[in-house]
């Protein structure tokens, strides 16, 4: 390397190295920027919190002593900080610069300003509350949101912090020492190749046989000639080597080539003897199988014959199925898989308890859905084989953490010895449990089993799932479940937020109206007991189904009863996500125009409600503001008319209290007054009210008012 390409090199890394330290500089400068305007918003919020009640009692010493506490305890580089009054004339101040002899924040609404030091000044006004109305005198009167004065910070200009430079210089320094070594390590390779060349001159000497060779001979040796010789030695030693790599090569390839064959011979031999093991062990199978419909025939068990039969022609068509993966939606797959065990294996005799995750509501999973049902069955019968009082809970689980599997527990009362022949089959010949081993075997499926005595069973299956994709189902905000059984509700509850964030369990009959009336209710989902008391809930369940959503449950025997009864979808349990969504997707809502309207006279609100009733609009009416925040809690509105004056508090109040509610986000209120100055029509926006409606109502107002309820009737029956 030249001396020109090594002084490149050097002042290129030097260049480099600036620029590395002015990055480094201005992204440190841009995040301290930053952390500083937070900590200058947070201050100014904190002092106007701070300085709030002393400055509406007119306390100059208190607010001065916060200030210089302030002030000591900032981590800002504070100059001064001052508290002005709401005219603009001082108040209270740590210093005052000369600087802002000449400021006053009534004039410059910038709430920034930069002084001809260097330093920034900020202000922030500080508003009138309702904790700093109680300090105001009787005579005066202080509105609600008006300017009680401002507070200002004078702070010094930002600048690099030391540590940063101290950084800069260390890294600096780090990085010349690297390149000098850097530097003195390509001088020493070089010196090591002029060592290596001196050493070769020297070999030429001796290979050369003239004996009058001397150093100036040497000197003017062709290096033509030299680099030719070079060139020539250089070719023949590759050639070399690629004759002797291609050589090993072809060994290598010939010892690969008789490996491979003995491994395949090996192989093709383990082959045949799994196939003839295979081909032994399903003879076997198929004996025992013929021998038991023969037991079954002769027992004349015609009935399980039958169905032992049906099953050993599933098993067989799927063994010749290759797996085949669908993509579904469980709860509608799991409600289907129900149906047919409800069917095929008599469920409806049981108490049967089935306790969804919530996870597996709004989840599409992938997996071999034909050989899965296929399994899910045999398991339950051998499950089935093993109660002893009636009852039988599946509880479904989705763990989708590390791995997707799909988890299902089946606890029952009594003993677990048929399904335990699953896991080692040569305790039992019975075919159904060998059945269910090899569908485990073929879907990678685990079984396991714990039982403890005298309290019962709990059979837990893995099934791996190949893939889990989230979807969006619409889902309703509040659910309340009815059940007298706190047993049955503690387990199924929990299915009910599948289709609801919020689940409101009530335990007793009496307590439904008063939950009702005090909340708002999108879906009730009822438990119902004997048709034994069916006069004394009919007419409840009634006007129950003609305003709100409501789905009812009962044993499978009761089914018919109740549906003779009751006009609202019954269905028999196990209770289902999936079910709950289709029958209640079922019946359409009708869209009703609901109004709301909020005045302290009542000639007023009879004379609003008898002209809105004849437009076929359904009014509400309150005469208080609390009265209005309650009505909004349990129910929803198309629009509200707010009067200004009411007794309790104020109609800018009541409005933001409602439009904290989650079903009041988009509703259209008003501002029903008899008059408003531009002013005040700011303040009623700035509430979170869409417009005014100016006393009193005529055609073209209700007009308007008609025209923006049809605008905002519901569309969707399940509340998203």
């Amino acid at each position: 390397m030249t001396l020109k390409a090594k002084l490149g090199l050097v002042f290129g890394s030097l260049a480099l190295i600036v620029i590395c330290l002015y990055s480094s500089a201005k992204l440190q400068l841009r995040h301290e920027t930053m952390v500083r305007v937070q900590a200058e918003q947070q201050l100014l919020m904190s002092l106007s919190l701070m300085v709030e009640p002393f400055l509406a009692q007119n306390k100059i010493e208190q607010v001065k002593g916060h200030l210089l506490a302030t002030s000591f305890s900032s981590t800002l580089p504070i100059k001064a900080i001052l508290v002005y009054q709401a005219d603009g004339n001082l108040f209270a101040a740590t210093q005052f610069p000369r600087e802002l002899f000449n400021f006053s924040p009534t004039r410059d609404l910038t709430g920034q300003k930069a002084l001809q030091d260097g330093s920034t000044l900020l202000w922030s006004t500080v508003m009138v509350t309702p904790a700093s109305m109680s300090y105001f005198d009787s005579d005066k009167v202080a509105a609600e949101g008006s300017t009680l004065g401002y507070v200002a910070i004078q702070i010094s200009p930002l600048r690099l912090s030391q540590l940063w430079w101290w950084q800069s210089f260390l890294w600096g320094t780090v990085l010349v020492i690297i390149l000098a070594l850097a530097v003195l390590l390509q001088r020493r390779i070089f010196y090591h190749q002029h060592l290596r060349w001196q050493a070769f001159l020297r070999q030429i000497r001796t290979l050369v046989s003239s004996q009058e060779l001397n150093d100036k001979k040497l000197t003017e040796f062709d290096s033509a000639e030299l680099t030719l010789l070079f060139r020539s030695l250089y070719t023949q030693q590759q050639q070399l080597q690629q004759q002797l790599q291609l050589q090993h090569q072809l060994e290598q390839k010939q010892e690969q080539n008789k490996q491979m064959e003995c491994e395949q011979r090996e192989l093709n031999y383990q082959q045949q003897l799994m196939t003839l093991a295979n081909e032994l062990n399903s003879s076997q199978c198929q004996l025992q199988q013929w021998q038991q419909l023969c037991v079954l025939g002769h027992a004349g068990k015609t009935e399980q014959q039958a169905q032992l039969l049906k099953w050993l022609q599933t098993q067989d068509m799927l063994d010749k199925l290759e797996l085949q993966q669908e993509t579904v939606w469980f709860p509608a797959w799991l409600a289907t898989q129900v149906a047919v065990w409800q069917q095929e294996l008599q469920l409806d005799k049981l108490n049967f308890v089935l306790v969804e995750d919530p996870a597996l509501s709004v989840s599409e999973v992938q997996f071999y859905t034909r050989h899965t049902a296929e399994l899910l069955k045999q398991i339950l019968s051998l499950v089935l084989q093993d109660v002893q009082q009636n009852e039988l809970s599946l509880h479904i689980n989705l763990q989708t953490f590390s791995d997707n599997k799909l988890m299902l527990q089946f606890d029952h009362s009594g003993q677990s010895k048929a399904i335990r022949q699953v896991i080692s089959t040569t305790e039992s010949a019975a075919v159904v449990q060998q059945l269910c081993h090899r569908s485990l075997t073929r879907l990678g499926a685990k079984l396991s089993v714990s039982a403890l005595e005298d309290l019962g069973c709990s059979v837990r299956l893995e099934l791996s799932l190949i893939a889990v994709k989230s979807t969006e189902l619409p889902m309703y905000q509040t659910a309340v479940y009815l059940d007298t059984n706190p047993l049955r509700a503690a387990v199924l509850k929990q299915s009910v937020y599948s289709v609801a964030e919020q689940v409101i369990y009530i335990q007793q009959w009496s307590q439904l109206q008063p939950e009702l009336q005090h909340r708002l209710v999108d879906l009730v989902l009822v438990q119902l007991p004997s048709p034994d008391t069916a006069d004394s809930l009919r007419s409840e369940l009634h006007a129950l189904a003609a305003r709100t959503p409501l789905l009812a449950f009962c044993d499978f025997a009761q089914l018919n009863d109740w549906k003779q009864i009751l006009n609202c979808p019954v269905l028999a349990n196990p209770m289902l996500s999936a079910d709950i969504r289709q029958h209640i997707a079922r019946k359409p809502v009708e869209p009703q125009l609901r109004l709301l309207v909020v005045d302290d006279n009542k000639t007023n609100l009879a004379f609003v409600k008898a002209i809105l009733s004849q437009q076929q609009l359904e009014v509400d009416t309150a005469e208080t503001g609390a009265d209005a925040v309650r009505l909004a809690k349990s129910g929803r509105y198309q629009l509200i008319l707010m009067d200004i004056q009411l007794p309790d508090m104020s109609g800018i109040l009541a409005t933001h209290l409602i439009r904290q509610l989650p079903q009041h986000q988009n509703t259209v209120i008003m501002a029903f007054t008899a008059h408003a100055l531009p002013e005040e029509i700011q303040q009623f926006h700035q509430a979170g009210m869409n417009d005014v409606v100016i006393k009193p109502l005529d055609a073209h107002k209700v007009a308007d008012l008609i025209r923006r309820c049809q605008q905002l009737s519901p569309q969707n029956p399940i509340p998203g």
